[in-house]
């Protein structure tokens, strides 16, 4: 039937009915450029008659071009057994049998991060000697931020608990004040440097995009939305700026604390650290365990997020063309129903997300009571002193919360990957 509207409703055809010998019919093609999508009947050597209708009658054509091949096929061929397989009510697509999720709707989880980051390195070589500043700047800062907590342990043990030497506080407190400066400049300009070399790498990435955009053919734009593309070069690379001056950063700023902080409490008591550093394998496997449920998710995620905005671009540049067929209702729907999956898509996320966090801190609790049990045995034994005690509760507490600041990170790098 003429026009492709019937295909809302088979029942009840609109328009003339036209008919074609199906022995002069070479193939019946769906072509989707951008949401204007045309079902074109092509001939021996002619085409027989075109179809033209916007994206929301896209379903329906893939049907129609499915349920043509079976017709074509010869009798007693795998497209009988095709027959009474399902068909996906998204997009149309058949699904084999034994399938339950649509393999063209299905969202493809994001590759391993490391490897997709690690294709960044090209645009960060021509700055790898302001990128050595940074980490330099970084490895100062750090070191600086350990001096703090081993100052007020040797307060304790030489001032306080004996009460003597009560001349030596001030000192005490002008290098903690020096120490607190200097750990501040060093942060400010290891943040300024890195955050400057991330933009770079942001903006010369914007430029390789647009520059391979204008390079593509007309056919590859014909066959993307304008949504899609534009997200490229904006929001995309934007995500990927946010990920190295902020959250690359204080990861980095993190495992050098951690590393560094290790290494003096096994200096100050090799047993103590033993203690002290005991769940952090296990909060390692708890971390790779959401890693992967989470990469899963934060895909499904960009998947829906993605239509949504491709129903912006194609409804609000053609906007007249809506309100000319008063389609202002369905095209509103449209968009709910997109933006519905982006929040169940995220819901999904949060809900393994909020789990993890609360994990995290009742391993930071357990640990430091483990430290506070172990450590009061050991001073009230005289094998350590309370100084060193408190050193061992303040650099545990860094710690934890260093690793749960990296744990964060999982999200962010997923998310940039």
């Amino acid at each position: 039937a003429d026009p492709a509207s019937s295909f809302s409703d088979p029942s009840e055809p609109k328009g003339t009915w036209q008919s074609w010998e199906i022995a002069g019919v070479a193939e019946l093609r769906l072509l989707d450029r951008a949401g204007l999508v045309s079902l074109e009947l092509l001939g021996h050597d002619r085409i027989l008659h075109t179809w033209r209708f916007s994206a929301g009658y896209l379903t329906q054509a893939r049907q129609l071009l499915h349920q043509f091949e079976q017709l074509r096929a010869p009798a007693g061929s795998e497209s009988d057994v095709l027959a009474a397989v399902s068909v996906c009510p998204s997009c149309g697509m058949v699904m084999q049998p034994g399938q339950s999720v649509c393999p063209e709707c299905a969202p493809i989880a994001s590759p391993d991060t490391t490897r997709s980051l690690w294709r960044l390195k090209r645009f960060a070589k021509p700055r790898l000697g302001i990128i050595f500043l940074g980490f330099t700047l970084t490895l100062l800062s750090t070191a600086i931020g350990l001096l703090p907590p081993y100052l007020t342990g040797l307060l304790l043990d030489e001032v306080l608990v004996p009460r003597v030497h009560f001349d030596h506080v001030p000192w005490y407190i002008g290098v903690l004040l020096v120490t607190a400066v200097v750990a501040w400049l060093l942060s400010w300009a290891k943040t300024f440097v890195l955050a400057t070399v991330s933009e770079q790498i942001s903006s010369d990435l914007r430029n390789r995009i647009y520059e391979h955009l204008q390079k593509l053919s007309l056919e590859f734009f014909g066959g993307r939305r304008t949504g899609d593309l534009i997200s490229r070069v904006s929001s995309d690379t934007e995500k990927i700026c946010d990920f190295l001056s902020v959250n690359l950063l204080d990861f980095v700023t993190d495992l050098l604390m951690i590393l560094m902080t290790a290494a003096v409490l096994i200096k100050l008591d090799p047993m103590m650290a033993a203690v002290t550093l005991i769940p952090f394998p296990i909060i390692g496997w708890l971390i790779q365990f959401f890693r992967i449920r989470l990469r899963h998710g934060f895909a499904r995620g960009s998947a829906a997020w993605a239509e949504m905005v491709n129903v912006l671009a194609d409804t609000i540049p053609g906007i007249r063309v809506v309100k000319a067929f008063a389609q202002e209702n369905r095209e509103v729907e449209r968009f709910a129903g997109r933006n519905r999956q982006v929040f169940e898509a995220n819901t999904r996320v949060n809900k393994l997300w909020a789990a993890f966090g609360p994990i995290i801190s009742l391993m930071t609790e357990l640990g430091l009571l483990v430290i506070w049990a172990f450590g009061a045995y050991r001073v009230y034994h005289d094998q350590i002193t309370v100084g060193i005690l408190w050193m061992f509760v303040i650099y545990l507490g860094r710690l934890y919360v260093r690793l749960d600041s990296m744990s964060r990170m999982l999200a962010n790098a997923q998310r940039a990957a």
